[in-house]
């Protein structure tokens, strides 16, 4: 299975002190394979390049972090969102986001998603058989 990570989940880790490997080892009963999609990767450069000085910060170690995980092939234009729904259907894939938003969308659809519960843990919402 996919986890596929969106860039508040590549900002996670600096903002809470999680480590992401182990924190989807502990909550996922699959084997797995973390990715970012190519649309991530240009949100986050767009972010480098546009925002302010803390999230321009962000954004880089986002970038650095995601060298550790694949890249996969995305559309490079549209709404990130959409696309990560678009590959998480085509993949059965899980996405990891701490988007609120994206969370509900990804619940509404009857998809899993891996999201932040408390202070520092990582929560599967949903079921991973759709």
């Amino acid at each position: 299975m996919l986890v596929l990570l969106d860039s508040s989940m590549l900002m996670l880790p600096l903002e809470k002190k999680i480590n992401l490997n182990y924190e989807f080892e502990r909550i996922l009963t699959v084997a797995f394979e973390i990715v970012v999609p190519q649309i991530v990767l240009i949100e986050l450069e767009g972010l480098k390049e546009r925002g302010k000085i803390a999230i321009k910060r962000k954004a880089q170690l986002a970038l650095n972090l995601a060298e550790a995980f694949k890249t996969i092939e995305s559309k490079i234009e549209g709404h990130v969102d959409f696309e990560l729904i678009r590959l998480a259907e085509i993949h059965k894939a899980v996405i990891a986001t701490n988007d609120r938003k994206l969370r509900s969308i990804l619940i509404d659809k009857g998809m899993a998603v891996i999201s932040l519960h408390g202070k520092n843990k990582l929560v599967l919402f949903g079921d991973l058989s759709y």
